[in-house]
């Protein structure tokens, strides 16, 4: 038998395998809009989308709200706590942990801060 004709064997063994489990699969979800009477698809989602949006909403209030300094802020935190990681001070300061990787780069580079072996220090 040649190379050729074996890829082709264990091809097309492997599509009846994938076609059984997409049968096996369809079943199933037969039997889940059988069992819960398709009531899923018609169940309305605004009350939920609603609530999401109020969240959004507050979230985004709240970051209108915050003064200060970011800058300031970061650099009392590290005064306060040497070592902290970027994922300590955004916790300490209720910031994106992203967003404040970022400014902590940038502290660093500018020398303002200090990259230590474990976190950043005020220098």
């Amino acid at each position: 038998m040649s190379r050729i004709q074996q890829v082709i064997e264990t091809l097309e063994a492997e599509r009846a395998h994938v076609q059984k489990h997409l049968t096996w699969l369809e079943q199933q979800i037969k039997e889940f809009h059988a069992h819960n009477g398709d009531s899923a698809a018609s169940a309305p989602a605004r009350s939920v989308r609603r609530a999401t949006a109020r969240r959004a909403s507050k979230r985004r209030a709240v970051a209108r709200r915050r003064h200060g300094d970011t800058k300031a802020r970061i650099i009392d935190y590290l005064a306060k706590h040497p070592g902290s990681t970027a994922g300590d001070v955004a916790k300490g300061l209720n910031l994106n942990p992203g967003s404040t990787s970022s400014r902590l780069t940038q502290l660093a580079k500018a020398g303002e801060i200090k990259k230590a072996s474990r976190g950043y220090t005020k220098k």
